[in-house]
């Protein structure tokens, strides 16, 4: 469950009045771990907010993602392997025939 930022608020407002983290988590109804992450993410960044760009880095560039897609437009009939395979001989990157779908259909390019 994630948390809004006035219930964030709340819990950072209620621990500076001098409150236990404890006794917090149970007015709040979360548990004490989440009062602990909330605090710890405020005294780091002083955000109350997940920090940005957190997840998985994508496994293409920009560069590639165009060629993906330009590849693609100049000859519609290729398949995804295909394509893949092109993109491996050029940039030398191997990725899956799943992730140039997904890349087409961020393209608005139907496969």
């Amino acid at each position: 469950m994630s948390l809004s930022p006035e219930e964030c608020t709340q819990m950072i407002t209620m621990v500076q009045e001098g409150r236990s983290q404890r006794s917090t988590a149970r007015t709040v109804v979360v548990s004490l771990s989440k009062v602990q992450r909330v605090l710890q993410r405020f005294q780091d960044t002083g955000m109350i907010t997940r920090r940005p760009g957190n997840g998985r880095p994508r496994c293409t560039t920009v560069r590639e993602d165009r060629f993906i897609a330009s590849t693609m437009l100049r000859n519609r009939h290729l398949t995804a392997v295909q394509v893949r395979n092109s993109l491996q001989e050029v940039y030398h990157n191997n990725v899956s025939s799943d992730t140039i779908l997904r890349r087409l259909r961020e393209a608005d390019i139907k496969p």
